[in-house]
């Protein structure tokens, strides 16, 4: 489990997620469901997971951005089950790590 809140403060998220789309993480609902795989070769648990969970959080943005809204709301949806707070679910291969998000714009 990673802290979704630090994820959303960390440097990288300040350069690669859209400022004017505003993220509720922890929130459940919503129609919008995304499998995101991020390299693991060469960074930490934490990095890796970071990335996939930010890759995916950037996704939703766009989609957001497409259809006119101005907030996302995000909960961890490994395995179709949902998790909530401040918590996302991430699992950490040999080559790479993954998350699974559901969202909501």
């Amino acid at each position: 489990m990673c802290s979704a809140s630090a994820a959303l403060r960390s440097a990288e998220a300040k350069e690669v997620l859209n400022p004017d789309i505003r993220v509720s993480y922890g929130s459940a609902g919503g129609n919008l469901t995304s499998r995101q795989v991020a390299n693991a070769r060469g960074k930490t648990a934490e990095e890796t997971c970071q990335r996939a969970f930010l890759s995916t959080i950037k996704r939703f943005q766009t989609t957001a951005a497409q259809q006119g809204s101005k907030h996302i709301r995000v909960s961890s949806y490994f395995d179709k089950r949902t998790v909530g707070g401040d918590q996302y679910e991430c699992h950490i291969g040999t080559w790479n790590s993954r998350v699974v998000l559901r969202g909501g714009v």
